[in-house]
Parts: C-alpha cells; structure tokens; sequence
C-alpha cells in the first residue's frame, strides 16, 4: 500500500535516514490519506533524539518549538514541518497532559500511546504501512476504536472524548462499544480540560456531516460542557407548529443549516431560553414569549465560558436575536434589520429561519418557505437599489451637524441614528436638503 508523500516530506525522512534513525509520517496524515483526503499538515515521527535531530537539519532553518517534549519545527523546501522524538509518555494526574515524557527508540512504543486506532499508523516508502492495532481494518468498517484500554486512554486526556465524537460526526463512523461506553464513565473529567480546547473540538464536530446523531447519542456528554442545554431535552412544545422537543428540534435545526460552526451553533442555541418561558393558554397550547432574548443570554454564557471570540459570539448571539421573526417580514422591517446586521449576516438569517421551519410541523413549512423565498427576494432588490441601510449611506454625516450647531457628544451620534431610522421606514427621504432640515428641527 503505498501513499503519495509531498516531496519535502520526502527530503526530511530521507536526512533522516541518511543519518542512521527511523523515520515515518505519524497520525492523521496516514490516516486521511487511506481514506483517500488531502492531509492538513504532515507530522513524522524519528527514532532520533532532539539534540540529534538538531544536527541532522544543521543545514535547515529549525525552531525548537517543543524540544523538552522532543519536538522540532524544521523548514524544508519554504514548509514547516513538525518533527518528533518516538516516546511514551508518564502518568497524567490531570487528565490533560503527561507529569513526564521519556524518549524512546521504539516506534512501537510511540503509536501504543496514541488515542485510537485510525490514528496510530505510521509510513514510509521503504516499511510501507506500519498497522499495529489494526487501524486500516478499522478504517473499513468505519469504527472509532480506542488504542488498547480505551478507560485509560480517556483517562489519560479527557479532550479524547471530544475528538472521539468529533471523529464520528466528521467522517461518519460509529464509536465501538467499548470505547463509547468509557467515553461516557468518563465525561466528567472533561471538566479539567480547557475552554478553547474544548471549543476548537466543538466547532469541528457540529459542521460534520454526523453531527445531529452524533449529539442525539452523546448528549450527556453534550449537556457535561453545556448544562444548560439538558432541560432542553425535557422541554416538550405543545404546538401547532411543533411536533419534537425542544432538543430534537435544535438538532434538527442545526442539521438543516449550511455547515459552518457561527451557524450551526447559532441553530443549535437559537430556542435554548424556551423552557424558561413556557406558558399555556387556556386551550392547551404552549407559547414562549421572549424565548429569543432568554436564548441569547443563556448562549452568551455558554459561549463566553468556552473561550468563544468576541466576533463569534455577536454572530451567534445576533442570529438568535432575529431568529423568531414573524412571517412574512415587511420591506420595512428588512431594511432594518439589514441596517442592524449587514448584508451577509442577513442572509444568514434567512438560513437560520428556513432551517428552524425545517425543524416544526412540515404541515407549514412549504407555505413560510415561499414566504422566506419573498423576503430573499425582496433583501437582495433592496440592494441592488443602493438604498440607504447604515450611517455611511446618509446623505449627511457628523460635521454636517456639528456645523448646525451641534454638540461634540454622544447626542451626536443619537441623532444620526434617529435620521436613520427614518430613512429607513420611508419616513424621509436620504436627501441632503430634506435631512439638514430634519436636522435642524431636532437641534
């Protein structure tokens, strides 16, 4: 079985081997390309120490990236690769690192520490496929299978859980029993990991193609980083418009919305407030209103906890805000939320709203998709028509009122946006004349 190596990769096993060590592509990248994936990054694994490796790339630009871990980073041919020292690593108190690392001659012993066996292959053109624990028998049926005791490896680190299911939903394998039930005993160490690691995990495995059966299968493991999406699960939606819970339909959701982690969560959190807003009317039926401001604080805690970024998380949270508009949305009312969003963000939400439908009672769906087409329709005719939708398209700006008169204040800002809100409801015209005028009414 031979797989195509990039010709810097070549170059570095060869140096390496030239010097007398062992040298193999490690991981992932043997992995993908049984599967018949471009590989992200290419990582070889050597028999060589650091120091050792230092001499062997003298000639090459190097940075000891992780050298007391046995790992170099050398350019070859202007690429970056990471070089490391075969090891076994120590105990792991914390659940998250090993106490100590100790080098090791022995590739046997490398691929025996690593988390699953899809993962712990090595190559190179002169072994071929180094398979230890049948890792390409695993990659046929399709099976996620931890390396040896699969309670010790997620023991060892508990990020292992995430990325056993990050696995299963990006290439659509199913967890081997063994390994899903130690995932699951396990779940609570996932406390002791990181946020950002955590959430790097998270984003990857809610734009797989598996994402939906994946989260229905594990939500306990789910609900163990974000517990305030568990009484979603017992949430029912006594409703004309819905026939799940509260969970089922944000799975639902969030599979029917373009893969892409803002929008996928932001499907996955849009109706995460509802239980705490469920009322009964005197028939019967359940409402939940405000359920979209309660959904965006509720999602602004989970994802400031997970080390979310700042932009991530206002294109979350501005997704959940708009996400319960009622159909048909007026020309007026797009503009608006145009204004309010930008041109991009509101063709997510249309997204978000048509993937929301998707998720209720298919009785209603065709008649709001229509609608949903009508105001796609109607966003991009406003548009091409270069209307006035933010403060940079007035025909007046800050000095013109400061020239009016005008404090240098924060009042100065108010009033551009209340001459906006006008443009926009059609209620003056974006004129220059008509709105100094306006303007100076106010003052």
């Amino acid at each position: 079985m031979k797989i195509k190596t990039p010709s810097y990769v070549n170059l570095a096993i060869d140096q390496l081997e030239s010097h007398g060590f062992e040298a193999y592509i490690v991981g992932g990248c043997v992995r993908d390309s049984l599967l018949g994936e471009i590989p992200h990054d290419w990582d070889i694994a050597t028999s060589a120490m650091p120091y050792e490796m230092l001499k062997v790339f003298s000639n090459f630009k190097t940075v000891e990236t992780g050298l007391k871990h046995g790992t170099i980073m050398v350019l070859v041919d202007d690429k970056s690769l990471e070089i490391t020292t075969f090891r076994r690593d120590g105990t792991y108190s914390d659940s998250r690192r090993p106490d100590s690392v100790t080098f090791s001659k022995e590739l046997k012993e490398d691929l025996s520490r690593r988390d699953f066996t899809i993962n712990a292959m090595a190559y190179n053109e002169k072994s071929s496929i180094i398979d230890i624990f049948d890792g390409i028998a695993d990659l046929e049926s399709k099976i996620i299978r931890a390396v040896g005791d699969a309670d010790k490896r997620f023991g060892e680190d508990a990020l292992r859980i995430m990325r056993c299911l990050r696995f299963s939903s990006v290439l659509g394998f199913e967890v081997e029993s063994k390994t899903m039930l130690a995932a699951n005993n396990k779940r609570k160490l996932l406390r002791n990991i990181s946020h950002e690691r955590i959430s790097d995990e998270l984003k990857k495995l809610v734009c797989g193609e598996n994402a939906e059966n994946v989260l229905r299968e594990n939500s306990e493991i789910i609900f163990e980083i974000m517990p305030e999406l568990k009484i979603m699960s017992t949430c029912t939606q006594e409703s004309r418009y819905h026939i799940y819970n509260v969970w089922e339909h944000s799975l639902r959701a969030m599979s029917a919305i373009p893969a892409k982690p803002n929008l996928r969560l932001a499907a996955l959190l849009h109706d995460c407030g509802k239980s705490a807003c469920k009322t009964f009317d005197k028939n019967g039926s359940a409402h939940f209103y405000g359920h979209a401001k309660k959904s965006m604080d509720i999602a602004e805690i989970i994802l400031k906890r997970l080390r979310f970024s700042n932009r991530e998380i206002d294109c979350i949270l501005s997704l959940i805000k708009y996400h319960s508009e009622i159909l048909p949305i007026s020309e007026k009312r797009i503009k608006k939320i145009i204004s309010k969003l930008g041109e991009n963000a509101f063709f997510d939400l249309l997204m978000l709203i048509r993937a929301d439908i998707s998720a209720q009672s298919s009785d209603l769906f065709e008649e709001r998709s229509i609608q949903i087409d009508e105001c796609l329709k109607t966003a991009k005719m406003i548009i091409a028509s270069s209307a006035c939708l933010s403060l940079k398209d007035l025909a007046i700006n800050g000095n013109d009122l400061i020239e009016l008169g005008f404090a240098k204040d924060k009042k100065l800002g108010e009033t551009l946006n209340i001459i906006l809100n006008l443009v926009l409801e059609n209620r003056a015209e974006n004129d220059r004349a008509v709105l100094l005028k306006i303007a100076k009414a106010m003052l």
